[in-house]
């Protein structure tokens, strides 16, 4: 009798640990495609939405929206964004100067967090962002 309640515990944890694991590692763009709301902070800091979409073919689209302290809003069009081994990447053309930013993050909890940088590290910080309603 004991054998079989230990069998079927470990059952339960085999059949239990894959659907924790995906839930706890996001794989899919599906994972991060939605509204963000976060700040930024380092050689430069700020406030910014990210809107992150999935086309038909799968592949992720979206603007990063900066954000003024008197509300003011400027959306800027991602040139890139790839979300993949459960890492952002994406990139920008800064509207001020025509340089390049770059960001990477990872989920940590329910938030992203990540690291940027303009112009091949010129200027560079972190930043991290949560969910949107």
């Amino acid at each position: 009798m004991f054998m079989k309640v230990l069998l079927a515990i470990l059952l339960m944890i085999a059949v239990v640990s894959p659907v924790a694991s995906a839930q706890t590692t996001p794989t899919d763009n599906t994972t991060v495609a939605g509204k963000w709301s976060g700040s930024f902070d380092g050689d430069s800091s700020g406030k910014f939405e990210m809107v992150l979409n999935q086309d038909s073919s799968g592949k992720l689209t979206g603007q990063v929206i900066m954000v003024t302290d008197d509300g003011s809003r400027y959306p800027i069009d991602l040139k890139t964004a790839v979300w993949e081994k459960g890492q952002l990447t994406a990139t920008y053309e800064n509207p001020s100067d025509g340089g390049q930013v770059s960001f990477t993050g990872k989920f940590a909890d329910s938030d992203l967090k990540g690291t940027w940088q303009t112009n091949a590290g010129q200027a560079s910080g972190m930043w991290q962002a949560s969910r949107a309603n």
